[in-house]
C-alpha cells in the first residue's frame, strides 16, 4: 500500500528498529515498524522526522495492528520545523490531537489536511494562540461537534476525559510570548 502521511510519533522497538505512528491521507492513523531504522546505512536514514510528510509504501500485517514499512520519500517541497520550544510544543499538541481523535484505520481526510496546513504554518512562523484556537476549532468541526456559542475546548472533552496535558502549557506558553 502506498499514499501520503505524516510521521505524527516514533519510538524505540529495539536498539535499531523503530515504531512509527502516522496518519495517512487514504488509510487514517497507520502503526508501522521500520526495521533498522537508526543504524547508519539504513534506507530510512534522515527520512523518519516527526511532524514531516512523505510518501509511504508498506505492507499489511494480517495478524496485528503493525505494519511494515518498506519505504519512506520525504516530500520534496517539505521543510523541518524550526527546532524552538513552542513550535515543537505546539506541532506535538497537534500531532497528539489528531491521534487521540481517531481510530486505527479511520480513513479522515480533513484532519490529514488539517495537519499538514498546520505543520506548514508552523514551518513558516512561530505559534500563536489564534493557530491553537484555530487549529481546535477546525478539528471540531471535522469531527461533527462544533456549535457556536460554545467553547471548543469543551466541545473536545465532549469525546474525551480530557485534552493532552501539553495544552495547559502551550496555552500559558503562547499567553506570556504575546504579552
Amino acid at each position: 500500500m502506498q499514499t501520503r502521511a505524516i510521521l505524527i510519533k516514533r519510538y524505540p522497538l529495539s536498539e535499531t528498529s523503530l515504531i512509527l505512528l502516522w496518519f495517512t491521507q487514504e488509510y487514517g492513523k497507520v502503526k508501522t515498524t521500520a526495521q533498522g531504522a537508526l543504524k547508519s546505512q539504513s534506507l530510512f536514514s534522515g527520512c523518519l522526522e516527526l511532524f514531516t510528510e512523505a510518501t509511504i509504501s508498506f505492507s499489511l500485517n494480517k495478524k496485528s495492528d503493525l505494519h511494515f514499512l518498506k519505504e519512506a520519500l520525504p516530500m520534496l517541497s517539505q521543510q523541518q520545523l524550526p527546532s524552538t520550544y513552542e513550535t515543537l510544543l505546539c506541532a506535538s499538541y497537534f500531532a497528539e490531537l489528531g491521534d487521540l481523535f481517531t481510530e486505527p484505520g479511520e480513513s479522515l481526510p480533513e484532519i490529514f489536511g488539517l495537519l499538514q496546513r498546520a505543520f506548514l504554518f508552523l514551518q513558516q512562523q512561530p505559534p500563536t494562540l489564534r493557530a491553537m484556537a484555530h487549529f481546535e476549532k477546525s478539528l471540531a468541526k471535522a469531527l461533527g461537534i462544533y456549535a457556536p456559542g460554545i467553547i471548543v475546548e469543551d466541545a473536545l472533552r465532549t469525546l474525551v476525559p480530557r485534552l493532552p496535558a501539553n495544552r495547559e502549557v502551550l496555552f500559558k506558553l503562547l499567553v506570556e510570548v504575546e504579552r
